[in-house]
């Protein structure tokens, strides 16, 4: 039986990505970033999401896709949410076809 892992929040993508191979202290990240350095700090220690806005600024920094930094969230939060909450009784208003 396969073991499922949950998805690593995507603070901890940001940080490998600014981080790793550089010198970089997240005071001069969020100086790139033009963010508060307690905002950084939220998402690297997966205390927030990664908004539309950081997810456009981290696209520019990092030279990767705005959408590539939402996909990450959306999925981590979708996966929270399948596996942490309480099993909804919600019963569709249609037999599927």
């Amino acid at each position: 039986m396969s073991v499922i892992h949950a998805p690593l929040h995507p603070g901890e993508i940001v940080k490998n990505a600014l981080f790793d191979d550089t010198e970089l202290t997240v005071t001069e990240a969020a100086v790139r970033l033009k963010v508060d350095r307690s905002t950084l700090s939220r998402l690297l220690n997966g205390h927030a999401g990664i908004s539309p806005d950081m997810a456009y600024r981290l696209s520019l920094l990092l030279n990767t896709s705005a959408e590539m930094w939402l996909n990450l969230q959306r999925d981590y939060d979708l996966w929270q949410v399948k596996h942490h909450s309480p099993k909804l009784k919600i019963e569709p208003l249609k037999e599927a076809a």
